[in-house]
């Protein structure tokens, strides 16, 4: 289902934005998918990729609903797998641009995400990132990772912003529950290709403060 259009012209400006990386700036839930699904086929499991999951605390709680015993090594596979070919990862499209601009708007810009800063730091550097971004945030710069506000708060206090200032874009239940426990709107990123990955009215239950197919709808959500 289509996400339903933003009102552009009711929302609040913002100085403060935080970015989720993975399955948001960078198209890596495609990779988590083909590298669970491995360990899978190695079994003799065939399942869809709605029934995979999008993550591997989704995948984890589905297969072992459906009765599979030996989740975690399949986890512990597929990680060993994933880990490989994200450094092959893709943006999504406008993702740079959309950077640029917020930027090129005065804007205070981080990256908040639970990948490790060796994970993160060669792709920021492979894509020239490290000067759209403020203040990166990585899931070894706190203790807990999101839905937890740590993150997000952390971001927030080294800025030496204020919450009503702050906007959290995400496109998963983990990074609305965050900005919803940190107490910062957020913007729920769900391009059409995430139809295979979430469920678009369990993410509509969380109350996203605005949801958005198009990358570039997020600099006119913050001006």
């Amino acid at each position: 289902m289509k996400p339903q259009p933003v009102t552009i012209n009711t929302v609040k400006p913002y100085k403060y934005i935080l970015l989720d990386w993975d399955g948001n700036l960078a198209r890596t839930l495609d990779i988590w998918l083909a590298a669970l699904k491995t360990p899978l086929e190695k079994r003799g499991h065939s399942f869809s990729d709605e029934e995979i999951g999008a993550n591997f605390t989704v995948f984890g709680e589905r297969m072992k609903a459906l009765g599979i015993t030996d989740v975690e090594d399949m986890i512990a596979e597929a990680d060993a797998i994933a880990t490989r070919e994200v450094p092959n990862v893709e943006l999504y499209p406008d993702a740079l641009t959309t950077l640029e601009a917020l930027q090129k708007a005065g804007k205070k810009v981080a990256l908040v995400t639970t990948s490790r800063h060796d994970q993160i730091d060669p792709l920021l550097d492979k894509y020239r990132l490290q000067g759209l971004f403020d203040l990166v945030v990585c899931g070894d710069d706190v203790s807990n990772h999101k839905p937890h506000p740590e993150a997000i708060e952390k971001a927030i206090t080294l800025f030496g912003g204020t919450k009503d200032a702050t906007v959290m874009v995400g496109d998963s239940g983990s990074d609305i529950k965050g900005a919803n426990n940190a107490g910062v709107d957020s913007i729920l990123f769900f391009p059409p290709e995430h139809t295979k990955f979430y469920d678009i009215e369990k993410l509509r239950q969380l109350q996203p403060t605005y949801i958005v197919d198009d990358f570039r709808d997020i600099v006119r959500l913050v001006s």
